[in-house]
C-alpha cells in the first residue's frame, strides 16, 4: 500500500520548486507531486473541483473509491472521523480484508 500527493495546476518549475521546498520544510515522507494534466487532473478520475481534496482509493491503476472531501469545520470533530472511517473501510474492502 503507498500514498501519493497530487497538486493540480500547472506542472512547471516553480510549482515543482514550491512542492520541493514545502516537503522538506514539513519534513512530509510521503511522496508530492504535480499532476500532468494540470489542474483539472486525469478526466477519467472524475475530480470534483468544488472541494479542496479529493482522496482516491486505487488498485492495479484502477480508481475503486473516490471521497471528495468538502472540509468540515476543525470543531466538527464526528464529520472528521466519519471521513477518515470511511476511507478506511473502503481501502480495507478494496485490499480483501
Amino acid at each position: 500500500m503507498a500514498g501519493v500527493v497530487v497538486l493540480l495546476d500547472e506542472n512547471n518549475e516553480a510549482n515543482q520548486a514550491k512542492v520541493a521546498e514545502f516537503a522538506k520544510k514539513h519534513d512530509i515522507a510521503t511522496p508530492l507531486t504535480i499532476a500532468v494534466d494540470g489542474a483539472k487532473g486525469p478526466n477519467g478520475y472524475k475530480l470534483n473541483d468544488a472541494v479542496p481534496l479529493t482522496v482516491l482509493a486505487a488498485r492495479k491503476n484502477k480508481v475503486e473509491a473516490n471521497f471528495a472531501l468538502a472540509a468540515p469545520a476543525p470543531s466538527d470533530e464526528e464529520a472528521q472521523k466519519k471521513e477518515v472511517s470511511d476511507i478506511l473501510a473502503a481501502t480495507e474492502k478494496m485490499l480483501g480484508k
